[in-house]
């Protein structure tokens, strides 16, 4: 038995299996691919969904490895030992959405630091800018516009990474002040600047306060696994980057509606072991319609079809319609005399 989230405001519980696939989505600016199912793990409704997403993407193999993973809360909203922590260990980057129990201030790994949303920020951050508006679906564009424009006067106060990840998971990062985002006091150089960067007054907070601005600080793969992305939850970084998740909504779509029909009483048999051969069958064919219609419509022959011999077929074109109202042709009238 399992629990899907609140749709609409109502919940859903529901009996049967889980299937748990993994498909490839590019980055921006890169060449295009098809969604096509790559890796599945079918596993019985209610199992952790963490341990079987790292399933599915062990199997997803090597052409090439996965190197970022884009999912929703079901993995994510997970203790971090048993989904991000494993992922990062194998060398993968982590890109979600945040619970809003995952959202807020934590204190940072050294005094003067402190966690936001998942990202690392100096103490001298603007009051205004420590909680800002929170993404939330039911946001107009110009909410959502007013959100990230929050984000963005935020990002300059954040550490950056300095230096490529070391085998264990460590890895260094700047303060503001070190990175030049910032102008601080307690950084000489960064004062050179020009008035348009933030200038922070780190030299004011008083006694007992102390500042992270002009700090190095070490991260290791433990601190904040689930939550720990390369760009602060929000922004316009992070939505053009976790909105690639669509494309695993595609395969859904495919196999629900599109191409296949799965459904209730679409396996007419008992057992999990049957409905993982079964569904395996069903994934492997979807992929065979998807990877045709793809390179045809680029006049292309499938991989398939290249290792058969096939020749690319015509494909018939239908006759243009006259330039009428509604599309449809002027019928053919025979003239009378008068």
């Amino acid at each position: 038995m399992g629990w899907r989230s609140a749709s609409f405001g109502e919940s859903e519980i529901y009996l049967g299996y889980e299937a748990h696939v993994v498909t490839d989505i590019p980055g921006r600016g890169h060449m295009q691919v098809p969604h096509v199912a790559r890796a599945l793990d079918l596993e019985p409704a209610g199992s952790h969904r963490g341990a079987a997403g790292l399933v599915a993407l062990d199997r997803a193999g090597d052409l090439p490895a996965p190197r970022e993973v884009l999912c929703d809360r079901a993995y994510n909203y997970t203790h971090p030992a048993t989904f991000s922590l494993p992922l990062l260990e194998r060398g993968c980057i982590l890109i979600v959405d945040l619970h809003p129990n995952q959202l807020g201030v934590h204190p940072g790994p050294v005094p003067g630091t402190m966690w936001i949303d998942g990202t690392l920020y100096t103490t001298c951050i603007p009051p205004g800018l420590v909680e800002v508006t929170p993404i939330t679906r039911d946001m107009t564009s110009e909410q959502r516009e007013r959100a990230q424009q929050q984000r963005r006067q935020r990002q300059p106060y954040a550490f950056v990474p300095h230096g490529a990840r070391r085998w264990d998971g460590a890895r260094r990062y700047r303060g503001p002040g070190i990175s030049g985002s910032v102008r601080s006091p307690h950084a000489p150089k960064s004062m050179r600047q020009g008035y348009e960067v933030p200038t922070v007054h780190c030299d004011q907070l008083g006694p007992g306060h102390e500042c992270g601005c002009a700090k190095t600080v070490t991260l290791h793969d433990e601190d904040f696994p689930n939550i720990r992305m390369p760009f602060q939850h929000g922004s316009s970084k992070w939505f053009a980057s976790y909105h690639r998740r669509v494309g695993i909504e595609s395969v859904f779509g495919d196999l629900k509606t599109n191409r296949l029909h799965v459904r209730r009483g679409y396996f007419r048999i008992f057992g999990l072991t049957g409905h993982r051969l079964l569904l395996g069958f069903a994934l492997a064919a979807m992929n065979l319609m998807i990877l045709r219609d793809w390179y045809r419509e680029r006049d292309h022959i499938d991989p398939w079809g290249v290792l058969l011999g096939e020749q690319i077929p015509e494909i018939p074109r239908r006759p243009r319609a006259s330039r009428v109202r509604g599309g449809r042709p002027r019928p053919k009238t025979t003239p009378r005399k008068p």
